[in-house]
């Protein structure tokens, strides 16, 4: 199948929205068709997307077809099939990432594959995990430049998100490889994250200072940043003062977030700041981000403040320019 518009045809959307269609026109002969193809090209990998389709009123002529029942079966074994792999997927990454803790204690030759280590901080009753990842040329005796990352998403996030494997696919970890630097990337949830908890602010640095310890650190060159709720809390670090960081990085935050937090009169202590807004952000309002700049510019001086014409809230994760965009300014920050 393929449309004027040139969509390819092993686009799932494309033959749900005919499927869609079709029973809209009564031809459940087409819609079970389209949907079959579909989920050939795995429309559906999770439950709450077969309980969506189940519920589409465009299908409901079609439920006590014998088509139906076997279609809703082939999508039901796709979802246990995809899970189990997941599940496989999960355990050799954990599996991995605690082993990497030591090796990396003891010194091994890890070979030239991404390093991710696990660790934990603990807060009272509560095991705070960060993961580090060691570039391939991290040779042990070398001090190496460093990149705190902080990540978004952490008013929506119930839980501690280390178990999941895909998060090695997060475009900060290319980027500390491309330049040769050690990242850290702490982990955040609602209950205990960068927005209203301060023991989770603090908590940062002290796992700046655990890596310190464990890991040849250049210690004049450690930077720290991170995208929405993390690019946020990154204005809260750059007004501490004083502060160990060599400079700051803030992707598609919004400092009107945290303003009770934020001193931008502190933002002038020769440690550039740089935040990037996408002008189609979805999220946090471009030109209320652009306000905040505008009205503390000339105390916060060290902020420089730069904009996309498109992108949106996730222009990082865009790997033909947002990433090459966000690579530019860590390396910037760490060449400084």
């Amino acid at each position: 199948m393929s449309t004027q518009e040139g969509i390819a045809e092993k686009n799932k959307f494309v033959f749900y929205t005919a499927a869609v269609a079709a029973g809209h026109c009564n031809d459940n002969r087409s819609a079970i068709a389209w949907l079959s193809q579909a989920q050939k090209n795995e429309l559906v990998s999770k439950p709450e997307e077969l309980k969506y389709i189940e519920s589409d009123s465009a299908f409901v002529k079609l439920h006590q077809l014998p088509e139906w029942v076997e279609i809703i079966t082939y999508m039901k074994e796709s979802i246990s099939s995809k899970q189990l792999s997941e599940d496989r997927l999960n355990k050799k990454w954990i599996t991995s990432i605690n082993e990497n803790v030591a090796n990396l204690k003891n010194k091994k030759i890890l070979g030239s594959k991404p390093t991710f280590a696990l660790y934990f901080t603990k807060i009272k009753d509560l095991k705070v995990p960060y993961l580090v990842y060691v570039p391939t040329k991290y040779d042990y005796k070398t001090p190496l430049k460093t990149v705190i990352y902080l990540h978004g998403g952490v008013v929506n996030t119930d839980k501690f998100n280390y178990e999941n494997y895909q998060i090695q696919q997060e475009p900060i970890f290319s980027i500390g490889e491309n330049l040769n630097a050690i990242v850290v990337y702490p982990f955040g949830k609602k209950d205990f994250g960068w927005v209203d908890q301060q023991e989770a602010f603090d908590n940062i640095l002290t796992i700046v200072d655990q890596v310190q310890k464990d890991f040849k650190v250049d210690k004049k060159n450690i930077i720290l940043g991170g995208m929405s709720n993390g690019g946020t809390a990154t204005f809260y670090y750059a007004s501490q003062k004083p502060t160990i960081f060599k400079g700051f990085y803030a992707m598609s935050a919004d400092p009107n977030v945290l303003l009770s937090k934020i001193k931008f009169e502190n933002i002038s202590q020769g440690k550039k700041l740089i935040s990037i807004n996408a002008k189609d952000d979805t999220v946090y309002e471009f030109k209320g981000v652009e306000n905040i700049y505008l009205k503390n510019k000339t105390t916060a001086k060290d902020w420089e403040f730069r904009s996309r014409d498109e992108g949106d809230h996730g222009f990082i994760y865009d790997p033909e320019n947002g990433e090459k965009a966000f690579q530019n300014v860590i390396k910037e920050l760490l060449e400084k």
